[in-house]
């Protein structure tokens, strides 16, 4: 193979890789700033693109916004979703004893997902970056909502924010939606593996 095709290939398969992290880091700063702009622009009016100051300090703000804001999505409203699903009795964890170890069903449960090693790459990184989707999916709709109950006149915001409040709470409860499945095809790879694992232990002794 070429020395340029080779290189083309590893690029490739790095933001392919990474395309994960990309989601959960990077692009929730992005929506939040870019949304901030339309629908705030006067805040941006001291912002002079041709310094690498300012565009330094911008980046740096939607760095530490995004995963601020990704943290609060991925351990509070997405942990909350998990729970409902884990009372619900879904499968995913599951409460073993009682509903009221759901600390220790989600640890023993998220310990097998680390450590099996029968879990293949490709299904490890099919179900982050689905949970990465879902988290960018969350700001989405919280950032247009918030967007639509609070911007300046004249701004896209201001033109249908009833529609723009409706397309997100739509786009939220898609999100919650896209988590129960999420869960479930987490649990699958899950079990796939324990049975794979458990097979090579017979077959050992």
């Amino acid at each position: 193979m070429p020395e340029d095709d080779k290189t083309s290939a590893s690029l490739v398969q790095a933001i392919s890789d990474n395309l994960g992290a990309f989601f959960r880091h990077l692009l929730p700063g992005i929506v939040i700033m870019g949304t901030a702009y339309v629908a705030h622009p006067c805040w941006f009016s001291g912002i002079d693109t041709h310094s690498w100051q300012h565009i330094l300090i911008a980046a740096v703000v939607a760095l530490a916004s995004g995963n601020l804001w990704f943290a609060i999505n991925r351990y509070v409203v997405h942990q909350a979703v998990d729970y409902l699903s884990y009372l619900l009795g879904s499968q995913g964890p599951a409460p073993t004893v009682s509903r009221l170890h759901y600390t220790d069903d989600v640890g023993t449960y998220a310990a097998d997902s680390l450590c099996l090693s029968t879990i293949p790459q490709r299904a490890r990184q099919h179900v982050a970056f689905r949970a990465s989707s879902i988290l960018l999916l969350y700001t989405v709709s919280e950032i247009g909502f918030i967007a639509a109950k609070w911007h300046e006149p004249g701004t896209l915001f201001a033109w249908h924010p009833c529609w723009m409040e409706i397309g997100s709470v739509v786009i939220f409860l898609l999100a919650v939606w896209q988590n129960f499945i999420a869960r479930r095809i987490d649990y699958y790879v899950i079990e796939l593996a324990r049975r794979a694992n458990t097979d090579r232990l017979w077959e050992s002794n």
